[in-house]
């Protein structure tokens, strides 16, 4: 039995129940808990922000047929590494001399387009000068005359018909006007014919006039001087001061002696390339190469064209390093410890010393001699070389290690760095939390 009213007592329930709580929500452990397995969650998923693996997913990856399509392959700096290396094979100059030899071996022989020039000295009644105006003073003689700066015995030996007096002889001295070599290769001398005159040197050609004249004058000498070789030239271009045709002599000169006579490299040597063509053969090397290796320095055969092409030499930084960057060579040789110094090093706070990564196309020959598959179709193959800075030895490998044009430096990320980017992370979220529950008391 109710001691009062069914409705009093329905309202006084609903008055309680509709009171205020005394203590407002707040985060409890198990909310936390939760919420930081969420986090653990969200790093396991590689979803935090990185700069890049760290050393074993670096190594893992080179297992992974899907990861590493480009197969790489990963090798450790050693001192047997850089006997490797150093024993490089020559670079394919030398092979070239050899494979591809030139028809031409004293740069004096005469070919199409060159321009001759015949003189003849006859004694008594001259069957050049027979009263007929002076060949010689032709335009055409005058103006080769006068071109690259002749001496004067040789300005006079061209431009002049002479005649002088020993023992009472009187012996003439005649030019003839220059002659082009045709495409035939041949030049007709008057008296004498056509004469083929391909292949053969000045000293040839000559014997063969003099036997021609031998019966319509007397006791005739015949001297032939090439004036204007194209056979005997080659063509040199690109990163030089005087780019043009250098015409070859018999002295034989070298690849270096045409760049001198070019007036060199507008650039640092080291930050050019030289590419040579010869018979269809085309081999490009750093000009370095023939500067220290003598038996690079081959000889320059006719119809060679030479290239000098700037080409600066740099590498690039990733990972955990200071900042992501290029940076250039600038100096003749780089070592790999030079190039960590250069940027830095690894960044003490993110970095993993032990998974310092260098990243090259190496050249198929040394992939090979490392007992690793080289890429089908292609001169050269990716390879990444790692060295481990925590071992003190391994600094004076990295002196000797000499880095190559587009090289790249990976500094691999610590697997710690994720746990201090975890735990920054739950800081920034649950901090804001906990700061309006304390407002809130």
């Amino acid at each position: 039995m109710l001691s009062q009213p069914l409705g009093e007592h329905i309202v006084r329930q609903l008055s309680l129940t509709n009171r205020p709580k005394k203590h407002p929500h707040r985060f409890f452990p198990r909310d936390l808990m939760t919420l930081a397995v969420c986090l653990v969650s969200l790093a396991a998923c590689g979803s935090l922000p990185n700069s890049g693996p760290t050393e074993s997913e670096v190594l893992k990856s080179q297992q992974d047929p899907q990861k590493n399509n480009l197969g790489f392959g990963i090798v450790q700096i050693s001192a047997d590494l850089l006997t490797l290396i150093a024993s490089e094979n020559a670079t394919p100059l030398s092979s070239l001399e050899e494979e591809v030899t030139s028809q031409h071996g004293s740069n004096d022989e005469i070919g199409p387009g060159d321009i001759l020039q015949i003189s003849v000295y006859e004694l008594g009644s001259a069957i050049f000068s027979g009263g007929g105006s002076n060949v010689a003073d032709s335009p055409t003689a005058e103006a080769l005359a006068g071109a690259g700066g002749e001496s004067g015995s040789s300005r006079s030996l061209l431009m002049s018909n002479t005649s002088s007096t020993r023992s009472g002889t009187t012996a003439t001295l005649s030019n003839l006007p220059p002659m082009v070599v045709s495409g035939h290769g041949t030049i007709d001398v008057p008296y004498v014919g056509k004469l083929y005159v391909i292949g053969k040197t000045t000293d040839t050609v000559a014997a063969e006039i003099k036997a021609a004249l031998t019966k319509k004058s007397q006791a005739p000498q015949v001297l032939v001087r090439l004036v204007q070789s194209l056979t005997n030239s080659a063509i040199i271009y690109g990163d030089v001061k005087k780019p043009g045709r250098i015409v070859l002599t018999p002295n034989r000169e070298c690849l270096l002696d045409i760049i001198a006579l070019a007036q060199g490299s507008t650039h640092a040597s080291e930050d050019s390339v030289i590419q040579l063509t010869r018979a269809g053969h085309v081999v490009r090397v750093p000009m370095s190469v023939p500067e220290t290796d003598p038996s690079q320095n081959i000889q320059i055969q006719p119809g060679d064209r030479v290239e000098v092409i700037y080409k600066p030499r740099s590498f690039t930084v990733f990972g955990a390093a200071g900042t992501v960057t290029e940076k250039p060579f600038a100096a003749p040789e780089l070592s790999l410890a030079e190039a960590i110094a250069r940027v830095g090093g690894p960044a003490d706070g993110k970095a993993d010393p032990n998974g310092i990564f260098l990243l090259r196309y190496e050249d198929n020959n040394i992939v090979q001699r490392l007992g690793l598959p080289t890429s089908p179709g292609s001169p050269v193959t990716p390879i990444v070389y790692q060295i481990d800075m925590m071992n003190p030895g391994n600094y004076f490998l990295a002196q000797h290690f000499v880095m190559k044009d587009k090289d790249m430096l990976y500094f691999s990320n610590a697997k710690a760095n994720e746990f201090y980017k975890l735990f920054g992370l739950i800081s920034t979220i649950i901090q804001p939390g906990i700061t309006a529950g304390y407002m809130a008391r």
